[in-house]
């Protein structure tokens, strides 16, 4: 077999089938934009910081404690970015610069400013709080407080709510503990008074501090961002384009192309050969591009060599799943329709498009049977997000080589040229 032949013919499959703008589109643009509208759609750059706004009654000192506990509840730092900016809309010029409120007009009113900021997604939520707020609070009544939120983000209502419950606890807190002590004591209101000052400085000292920090080594979610969807998206793209090799096998001997290669000084296993190996060609290529522009979104890959070794095992099983199909299907019509059905089954089911942990467990099991796109996250997502080496995605790279096995085996068993 002569190396030299095999570069001859992959390096011409290249040329023929980049020299297509059509072919050029697909292979890079298209998926470089659904990986920026994912991974901004997924976390972005980073976990960022949320804005809360807070609509509340004026000349209210307890609506006035409640804002300052939640701000001071904000300003921790979680992985050295504050956990939330507290916005009041009631006192907008005492507001931080960050909160943007002097585009708004004078006249308009906290409620129409918060209803616009949430619509327009400047916000994650908004706190509001009754006319009542202070004075229910004071006697030891059930005070309601609304959290709204977008309809398409449910987490931040959980999350805003949670924050929106810690204050209230210890405000609350403090309350019940002075009212209770007033009581047994016969004391007025003035005793009162001094006993929820006392109550509200102890837990002013916030006795409890809870330390937010994600487990992942670059400090953000797994799964999110750039880190998920360069690897998913470049993975999904690396296989539509290998399945192109099936329809390439039907065209070529429709026109006779791969007979007439027959009849020059080439072995069939060199034609076949040259053919897979500038498939593959191609799908290595299309990843590394997805790696360097994720890299420009900062995306920090880890250990290099692992991620090569996963990006080489990876096209070699989708490239020799090209094969195997291509012995199966015998119209373009029928090419065409599988080259696309199989990618958009088996790229969500891999986790290309959303993390594997957020489907059932007998998803998660049937993506490892099926999908080699479930082995190339699991490698990226450990490297990426855990600093995983080489050695330590080893099993995940045996799982695609062992797919390259049985699909190379069953191609290249039932494969004929003719």
């Amino acid at each position: 077999m002569s190396l030299r032949n095999i570069l001859i013919i992959a390096f011409n499959q290249m040329r023929t089938q980049m020299s297509e703008r059509g072919a050029l589109i697909m292979t890079f643009l298209v998926p470089l934009l659904m990986m920026t509208f994912i991974g901004i759609a997924t976390g972005g750059m980073g976990s960022g910081t949320r804005t809360i706004d807070v609509i509340r009654p004026q000349d209210d000192p307890m609506a006035d404690k409640f804002v300052a506990l939640l701000r001071a509840d904000g300003a921790k730092l979680v992985n050295n970015s504050p956990h939330f900016v507290v916005c009041d809309l009631s006192n907008r010029e005492a507001q931080p610069e960050s909160c943007a409120l002097k585009e708004y007009a004078p006249e308009s009113t906290p409620t129409t400013i918060g209803e616009t900021r949430l619509k327009d997604s400047v916000v994650s939520g908004t706190i509001v709080l009754t006319e009542r707020f202070g004075a229910d609070l004071e006697a030891g009544l059930q005070t309601a407080i609304s959290v709204r939120v977008r309809g398409n983000d449910p987490t931040s209502g959980q999350v805003i709510s949670g924050y929106v419950g810690a204050v209230t606890a210890r405000l609350g807190g403090a309350v019940t503990a002075a009212r209770t002590l007033t009581k047994r004591t016969n004391g007025d209101e003035d005793f009162f008074k001094v006993v929820y000052a006392n109550a509200q400085a102890l837990w002013d000292k916030d006795p409890v501090v809870v330390s937010e920090t994600f487990t992942t080594i670059n400090g953000v979610n797994a799964g999110t961002g750039f880190g998920q969807s360069a690897p998913g998206i470049g993975a999904m793209f690396v296989m539509i384009n290998a399945l192109v090799l099936v329809q390439v096998f039907i065209i070529e001997r429709k026109n006779w192309t791969l007979q007439r290669l027959m009849t020059l000084p080439v072995s069939r296993a060199e034609i076949l050969a040259g053919k897979l190996f500038g498939q593959y060609l191609i799908g290595v290529l299309t990843f590394a591009v997805m790696l360097i522009v994720g890299t420009l979104f900062g995306v920090q890959w880890g250990d290099w060599l692992g991620v090569v070794v996963t990006v080489l095992a990876y096209t070699l099983a989708v490239t020799a799943m090209a094969l195997m199909l291509s012995t199966f299907i015998r119209t373009i019509s029928q090419a065409s329709g599988i080259g696309l059905l199989i990618p958009m089954v088996l790229a969500p089911l891999g986790g290309a498009w959303w993390p594997m942990d957020i489907v059932p467990q007998t998803m998660q099991t049937v993506g490892y049977i099926i999908s080699p796109v479930a082995w190339s996250q699991r490698a990226f997502n450990q490297m990426v997000f855990y600093g995983a080496t080489l050695v330590d995605i080893l099993p995940a790279v045996g799982a695609l080589l062992l797919f390259s096995v049985v699909f190379f085996g069953i191609g290249l068993m039932r494969f004929r040229l003719e």
